[in-house]
């Protein structure tokens, strides 16, 4: 039955990494340069975004595994009656956790950072030992940062002292914490990919909470009329080729100079602004007839019910999502005892409803592995669509734009690494959301009343061992943030970030227009761009 329990826990994750491997590598062809593609680049994005999503996969297969234990009734099953077999089947989930995690450490601070230092240098200079050269010095910087972290954290946890309290509950989590003691090398690697994750969960709050909202509004809004943005274009070009017509009519006249006689410089500096204008013009309209004259353009009316019922269905899932962690949120601050007993505080009084919603799909298998990565697929395209949104800024400036087929090397890199830390963030926001699944899972346990009776109630995390089995993620988690109970303290602050984003994003959604048909076309990339292929929204 272990086996069985075994293939049920890691068939679904087979066959969620073949297809996480196959949209990876099609997200990365989708994004980058067509004219200018670099497969260099293509591997390392692939790999990177591989690896992150892959570290989020583990997480339904991680709570299958310990659901597979227990009966509906409270009772282990009769192969998992020996703690240490449940453990040897947990051992591999943990050996899992920890490989996918060393290696997104190597390509945060290693292999993403040379990679796009190499880029950004080999616009500047043609010599390819250069190129490496400044990329190796540049990436030594990273290299000596996560050395830091390493040491920190091997030394930062032994140090931290157990909170005291009176509280049984709390008596009981210490003697968990205690029994599932780690090593100074597990520590360290816990302290790096949890500042990752804090970077991570920030830009989550940001891009994830603008995104989840913005996803489905624009489902259900579409887009501008096509028809009506090509008549305003059109109408733009026209006013800019009078305004052009005019000026060089206005020069002649006033100047009166023979052609072979230069422009006046201030003259000449409007009229080549008004002709980049033009240009951009011209592209945009292109663009929006290359939409108007597209299939799919045509079939609109076909697929456009289909879209606003997907909307609708993402919009109840973004509520759900919000309500949950707003909810969970307020019953932490009404239990608030300090913020080093805030992270292990699960649901006491408030209902949490994608906890209750995921538990209860727990007894149809495997709904509740299909529910659950809805909810992480969903988060990770909220994030992609908040990335596109939003772009990456650097004190206000724009530093990259992420279109589709015209994104450049570098930003491509630095598109990946983004993905990747939210991605790494994804376990630790799962857990905000719903505590008590994915710490146990639908596990229950029974419990003796005083007239003799049983009572079947859900596992806790004030419970012991032999009473539920704790998911390794739910191990790690808790452990790590009882010992640097600053973390836990951050995530809870940064949670109320998101759900600021989140209502933010609402309400900016439902103010402005409608999105474009196509990526409008500014001068800025004109100026920055040497493709002439059109820019269209998809």
């Amino acid at each position: 039955m272990s086996t069985l329990a075994a293939l049920g826990g890691w068939l679904p994750f087979a066959i969620v990494a073949l297809f996480i491997f196959f949209l990876s590598g099609a997200f990365t062809l989708r994004y980058q340069q067509k004219r200018r593609r670099d497969y260099l680049v293509t591997c390392v994005s692939t790999i990177s975004l591989s690896l992150a999503l892959l570290t989020a996969a583990l997480l339904p297969t991680d709570i299958t595994l310990v659901s597979f234990m227990k009966y509906q009734n409270g009772t282990y099953k009769d192969w998992a009656q020996n703690q240490t077999e449940r453990e040897h089947l947990q051992e591999y989930v943990r050996i899992g956790y920890y490989v996918l995690y060393g290696l997104v450490i190597v390509l945060a601070f290693f292999l993403n950072p040379f990679m796009y230092f190499y880029y950004e240098e080999k616009e500047e200079d043609e010599k390819l030992s250069t190129h490496l050269c400044s990329a190796m010095k540049y990436t030594a910087g990273f290299l000596f940062f996560v050395l830091l972290l390493i040491l920190v954290g091997a030394f930062v946890p032994q140090l931290s002292k157990l909170p005291s309290s009176n509280s049984t509950e709390w008596d009981r989590f210490k003697y968990l914490i205690d029994h599932f003691d780690s090593s100074r090398v597990e520590d360290s690697i816990c302290f790096v990919i949890f500042s990752l994750s804090l970077v991570g969960f920030i830009l989550s709050s940001i891009y994830t909470g603008y995104g989840s909202i913005g996803l489905p509004i624009s489902f259900i809004r579409g887009r501008r009329s096509a028809k009506l943005q090509q008549t305003e274009i059109e109408q733009q070009h026209t006013d800019i080729k009078n305004q052009i017509n005019n000026l060089k009519n206005r020069v002649k006249n006033i100047y009166n100079y023979p052609r072979y006689v230069s422009m006046p410089a201030r003259e000449k500096r409007m009229l080549d602004e008004l002709e980049q204008q033009e240009s951009v013009l011209c592209r945009n309209e292109e663009s929006i007839r290359s939409v108007r004259s597209s299939i799919l353009f045509k079939c609109r009316h076909i697929y456009r019910p289909f879209q606003i019922i997907i909307g609708i269905i993402l919009l109840c899932v973004a509520l759900l999502i919000f309500l949950s962690l707003l909810l969970s949120n307020i019953d932490k601050s009404i239990h608030f005892v300090d913020f080093k007993q805030i992270f292990a505080q699960g649901n006491h009084t408030l209902p949490n409803p994608l906890d209750i919603v995921v538990t209860w799909t727990g007894k149809f298998y495997p709904a509740n592995y299909i529910v659950l990565s809805c909810v992480l697929i969903y988060i990770i395209l909220s994030s992609l669509y908040g990335l596109q949104q939003i772009g990456i800024y650097y004190f206000c400036v724009k530093m990259f734009r992420f279109s589709r087929g015209r994104t450049k090397p570098q930003a491509l890199v630095i598109l990946c690494s983004l993905l990747m830390f939210i991605v790494v963030a994804i376990n630790i926001f799962v857990y905000l959301l719903m505590p008590q699944y994915t710490i146990y899972g639908d596990q229950q346990y029974s419990t003796m009343n005083f007239n003799g009776t049983n009572t079947v109630k859900p596992c806790t995390q004030y419970l012991d061992t032999n009473d539920c089995t704790m998911t390794v993620m739910g191990q790690i988690l808790l452990r790590f943030l009882y010992k640097v109970w600053i973390f836990g303290a951050a995530y809870f602050i940064i949670s109320w970030l998101y759900l600021a984003v989140f209502l933010f994003g609402c309400l900016y959604k439902i103010i402005r227009h409608r999105e474009s048909n196509i990526q409008v076309y500014t001068v800025e990339h004109l100026l920055d761009d040497d493709e002439d292929e059109p820019l269209i929204n998809s």
